[in-house]
């Protein structure tokens, strides 16, 4: 139990931050974060056993976030949710590319991408677990994500502009 309250305590400000940003709702925000500590709380007897308590934290965060999205485009009248579409997180809106062009990747620029950026684990957890050096995992991991970006870009029709992805044209 310890050890998941520190767990809690270290991540909870930076799970609050990326949900805040994902849901632009402080209410939407407040009720994930409850369902996340307590789906903890009734693993906290597994929780110590965990490699990465911290990346386990963030991708029930994750999940729970996309179940709730999911659950409120389901609700809705297909009329809807096409004058809606325009307006989701990007990260929803690219949750039906990415797992198609991911595996497409090659294996190295995968498993960065998974472990880093989908994961959560930082470039100097990596860079120690994979044997290594800081500047070869950031450039290793700056090579992945430029192939990945070019993929949606040619693959899903993602374009940018200069605040970020802007637009996504889903693929029927």
């Amino acid at each position: 139990m310890k050890c998941l309250m520190t767990a809690w305590h270290n991540t909870e400000p930076m799970l609050y931050s990326w949900l805040l940003k994902q849901t632009r709702n402080q209410h939407e925000t407040e009720d994930i974060m409850q369902e996340v500590f307590l789906k903890a709380m009734s693993n906290s007897d597994k929780f110590c056993s965990l490699r990465d308590g911290k990346s386990w934290l963030f991708t029930v965060t994750k999940n729970l976030y996309i179940d709730r999205w999911r659950r409120k485009i389901e609700s809705e009248d297909i009329d809807d949710l096409e004058a809606q579409e325009n307006t989701l997180p990007v990260m929803v809106q690219l949750q039906t590319c990415l797992p198609r062009i991911l595996p497409t990747l090659a294996d190295r620029d995968r498993h960065i991408i998974e472990v880093c950026d989908l994961n959560g684990i930082t470039q100097t957890d990596y860079a120690e677990q994979n044997k290594l050096s800081l500047s070869a995992t950031k450039a290793r991991l700056r090579r992945a994500r430029l192939e990945l970006k070019q993929r949606l870009i040619d693959e899903c029709q993602v374009s940018e502009n200069a605040s970020g992805v802007c637009c996504f044209k889903r693929l029927e």
